[in-house]
């Protein structure tokens, strides 16, 4: 077993987005997830807000119009 965590890959949310449910859901199948807190932050800003100033989550981190994302 390996010690390190996989990532889930969603090819089209930014690569700055995390969340709990990244980690905990790792090895699903595919379309299967587990669980996830609903919880999420920008990885450049620590914060709920990405440099933008705007909200961090599932659904807007998959704008690829915003200025902070950064694609997988």
């Amino acid at each position: 077993m390996s010690s390190e965590l996989t990532i889930l890959h969603n090819p089209n949310r930014c690569r700055q987005l995390l969340s709990k449910g990244l980690f905990i859901n790792a090895g699903c199948k595919p379309g299967e997830e587990v669980t996830g807190d609903g919880h999420f932050w920008c990885g450049k800003t620590q914060t709920v807000k990405g440099p933008d100033r705007e909200l961090c989550d599932k659904e807007f981190c998959m704008d690829k119009s915003r200025s902070c994302y950064e694609p997988i």
